[in-house]
């Protein structure tokens, strides 16, 4: 009977430390616990000192008992096993604990721009740009070309260069951004749609947004292509500074290579001249 007693134990004692082991496994993910994230331990029959607990601006913990204990920089199962390690040695007999975060407040990540809910995230484990994103609902309608990266340095600096940059496109795809692991203090800018204008002799004109990197006789194809009272004069008005310039350019001597392609700026307005018989 004492057999049976002892062997129905062991099997309720194995079957409760299974899924602790993959909770725990499962909710570090190499995540380390940091100052304001609030961890909750669970005790097996020693519920006196099952609770939350907020890691204080010293990095520990003040846990029954044991008063402070260092949590700071290490995973939910390293914590776990401290723990154990420390009521095993005064209070308990075999201790088993399992340690989770339940609320995640010590590594931000802020995330602006063109976004469904822009504001500040918390890392809760290894973050890709991808799955931030989703996080915050995928980007807006107005969302651009670019998606910049920050990243500041261990002593608060901004590393130079400091801005990491992808397309938006790519991102969406999952051909950019998926293997961008994010740290604390990163901060995600996606940029609004940038537009110009295209007038006068050309197929469609109108309002279109700028492609990266986008060039005049990019502008005009995505315009449709000339018209068919064309000439080969192009101006584009474009506002510096506060003051308006007129850049006056020939489509002849672009396309023969005597003048480069100029890139295409938000604002600005390009006009295609009609040609005199």
């Amino acid at each position: 009977m004492r057999t049976w007693r002892l062997v129905a134990t062991v099997l309720l004692t194995a079957l409760w430390l299974l899924p602790v082991v993959h909770a725990q496994d499962a909710n570090s993910g190499g995540y380390r616990v940091g100052v304001g994230d609030l961890i909750e331990v669970t005790t097996y029959q020693q519920e006196e000192v099952s609770g939350d607990f907020l890691v204080e601006d010293t990095g520990a913990v003040n846990f029954p008992m044991l008063g402070a204990v260092p949590v700071a920089g290490k995973t939910t199962s390293e914590i776990a096993a401290l723990l154990e390690k420390l009521l095993e040695k005064d209070y308990y007999v075999d201790v088993q604990v399992k340690v989770e975060v339940k609320e995640y407040a010590s590594q931000p990540v802020t995330l602006l721009g063109e976004v469904q809910k822009p504001g500040t995230y918390y890392l809760e484990g290894r973050t890709t740009i991808t799955q931030l994103l989703a996080k915050a609902g995928g980007l807006a309608p107005t969302a651009g070309p670019t998606l910049e990266l920050r990243r500041r340095r261990a002593d608060g600096e901004e590393q130079d260069p400091a801005v990491m940059v992808f397309s938006t496109a790519g991102v969406l795809t999952g051909e950019e951004g998926r293997d961008v692991v994010l740290e604390a203090g990163d901060v995600l800018s996606v940029s609004a749609k940038k537009m110009f204008f295209i007038t006068g002799e050309i197929a469609r004109p109108g309002r279109y947004e700028i492609a990266l990197g986008m060039t005049l006789m990019q502008a005009i194809s995505e315009g449709g292509g000339l018209g068919k009272f064309a000439s080969q004069a192009i101006e584009i008005h474009r506002e510096v500074d506060g003051e308006k310039r007129i850049l006056a350019l020939d489509l002849a001597h672009i396309r023969k290579g005597k003048t480069p392609d100029p890139q295409i700026l938000p604002g600005d307005v390009i006009i295609v001249k009609r040609r005199f018989f």
